[in-house]
């Protein structure tokens, strides 16, 4: 997973002659004050495309707006500031931080040595304006800019648009988008990984080379070049950011997979690469280690935590929003847990499915059930559970076929446990719509029995499209369809808010192979897993319209079982085959997390 070694020596040597700057004078013709008095703090840095230098180009500093996504960003240099003949340049005084939260730089136009190219255009991620000083350099480079477009990809328009609701959401979302930047490729660098990567994660780091490769074909030719051509037309943009950006939207158009042709060409500079070309551009990141064993499910909570239950491990690990293991706990009576979900206080909650129990922590962990999980209101092996707004605790028992609601205190209520009328079969997943109604998959009868938030069956319960079969994951969206994972017929299933069924429901293709896990994104999009040991992430349309996924799916996973989305837009999903958890960074639109804070009553 190194790059080459003379490109790490050049921008390492560049980086130390830029910070000795004020000392030795190394470093001619760059714009701006020559003071780098630590109080104005300077930032230096250096533009290249590819091996070469990008003289003559216009750097910005961009601060993040707070006004929702996709949203103007604030220039925030005062005065003209350009790169001299060795890709350098130095910004003192020239910008305030005053109101500003993350910031990011652009480099625009230049020459990289074949001519001026008005196409140029690449990006560094930097974080919080305030933490910016005297000793800041930044490399600016393709694979910076590849690594900063994907993690902000559900923030973005284009270049001067990225942006963030004004919520606790969109702070923690755009926050942790920034370190996700970060930690795919080093900012001073510009060499993958980031210099933060925790130890137990693994970067796609040939396929940002890859990519890398595709964006300086267009950067070290002259304006109107065949690559800048070819790579425009593909992803309809006007500069190498759109460009990227527009590979990361769609990551599996043909067109932008054809554009492997243009990594390819001699002079590539960054390496190693892919040796073909992809079944799609969607880059993962790959979380393992002794913390994680068949992990099975997933959530969120409002910082961007990621709680994973381990099947075979007795236990439930933290990971931060970068993947870091924050704990691993094995307490409280955690027997092969298969489920977790986090409440409005933050509280986590986990289906103990080999202990026939519901076990509850606190944020930091620590167990609040006691020493063995709540197990009023006949749990029996709880393989899902589901939390509405009141804090009530919904759960699927497997073994007794029947529902059981426990209020915060683990308390039953609703006069639990609900059979719906004893047509409830091995049920497998539950979930929880915006009106608080409670929607449970059936696999042994291959129905979806609701309930209200009283406990009542619905009129008409037993909601089937006629060809389900093995009802797994279910989630909904905002309108209250319900999309569940139908295994046996590897098709998704819909119905609308009355349990009826869409008219294009099953849907098949896409990638569709055994599907079990299922999640929706900010936008309504659906993503599934197909839990299989060359498994793979599908994607359909809001309300059920076309498969956007190829036909063999996103991504390559082994027996990935569930999903989830965090604030951020990066889709998480938890494979069973090799006690893996994958984040596909910047692919799905953010969300609002926990899951409880968005649903009813």
């Amino acid at each position: 997973m190194k790059r080459a070694h003379t490109f790490r020596t050049s921008w390492l040597a560049a980086s130390a002659c830029l910070c000795a700057l004020a000392v030795t004078g190394c470093g001619s013709g760059v714009s701006g004050s020559d003071s780098l008095s630590p109080a104005l703090h300077a930032i230096t840095g250096q533009a290249r495309g590819g091996q070469q230098p990008i003289s003559g180009a216009t750097v910005q500093l961009y601060g993040v707006s707070s006004s929702g996504y996709g949203t103007a960003s604030t220039p925030l240099l005062t005065s003209t500031v350009t790169t001299d003949s060795n890709g350098h340049f130095t910004i003192t005084g020239d910008y305030s931080c005053t109101g500003i939260g993350n910031v990011y730089l652009t480099v625009s136009g230049g020459n990289a040595g074949a001519g001026t190219n008005s196409a140029i255009n690449i990006m560094t991620a930097l974080g919080p304006c305030s933490a910016l000083s005297s000793g800041t350099f930044v490399a600016v480079d393709e694979l910076t800019t590849v690594a900063s477009v994907y993690a902000l990809a559900g923030f973005m328009a284009d270049y001067q648009n990225i942006g963030a609701p004004n919520t606790a959401a969109g702070a923690v979302g755009i926050n942790n988008a920034f370190t996700t930047a970060a930690n795919l490729v080093n900012t001073t660098t510009g060499v993958p990984p980031g210099a933060a990567l925790p130890s137990n994660a693994t970067i796609p780091a040939s396929e940002i080379n890859t990519l890398g490769n595709i964006l300086s074909s267009c950067i070290n030719s002259a304006s109107g070049s065949a690559s800048c051509t070819t790579l425009m037309a593909a992803t309809g943009a006007t500069d190498t950011i759109g460009a990227a950006l527009g590979i990361a939207n769609a990551p599996a158009a043909s067109a932008n997979t054809a554009l492997y042709s243009l990594a390819t060409a001699a002079g590539a500079p960054f390496g190693p690469t892919l040796a073909s070309t992809p079944n799609d551009w969607t880059l993962a990141i790959k979380y393992s280690g002794t913390a994680l064993s068949t992990p099975y499910g997933l959530a969120v909570d409002a910082s961007g935590n990621v709680w994973v239950a381990n099947e075979s491990g007795n236990s439930v690990t933290k990971l931060g929003p970068d993947g870091s293991v924050q704990a691993t706990i094995t307490t409280g009576g955690i027997v092969m847990p298969r489920a977790v979900a986090v409440d409005k206080t933050g509280n986590i909650w986990i289906a103990n499915t080999g202990g026939s129990s519901i076990v509850e922590l606190n944020s930091s962990g620590t167990p609040l059930s006691g020493s063995n999980g709540f197990t009023a209101g006949s749990i029996n092996a709880p393989v899902a559970l589901a939390i509405d707004s009141g804090n009530n605790v919904w759960v699927a028992n497997y073994n007794g076929n029947t529902v059981t609601a426990l209020n915060s205190s683990g308390t039953a209520i609703n006069s639990s446990p609900l059979s719906a009328s004893g047509n409830l079969s091995r049920p497998e997943s539950i979930a929880v719509d915006s009106s608080g109604n409670v929607w449970v998959s059936s696999a042994g009868n291959g129905t979806i029995a609701e309930f209200n938030n009283a406990g009542a069956l619905q009129s008409g319960s037993g909601y089937t499209d006629g060809a389900l079969i093995h009802p797994q994951g279910i989630a909904l969206d905002t309108s209250n369809r319900a999309y569940v994972a139908a295994q046996y017929i590897s098709a998704l299933t819909a119905f609308n808010s009355s349990g009826t069924a869409l008219s294009n429901s099953p849907l098949s293709g896409g990638g569709l192979v055994s599907p079990t896990g299922v999640a929706v994104d900010g936008a309504g999009s659906i993503w599934v897993t197909n839990a299989s040991t060359s498994g793979s992430i599908s994607n359909i349309a809001a309300g059920l319209g076309s498969t956007l996924s190829p036909s063999a799916g996103y991504g390559s996973l082994n027996t990935p079982v569930a999903a989830t989305v965090d604030p951020s837009g990066n889709l998480w999903t938890a494979n069973a085959g090799d006690s893996s958890v994958s984040e596909f960074v910047g692919l799905a639109t953010p969300v609002t997390t926990p899951v409880a804070a968005t649903v009813g009553p």
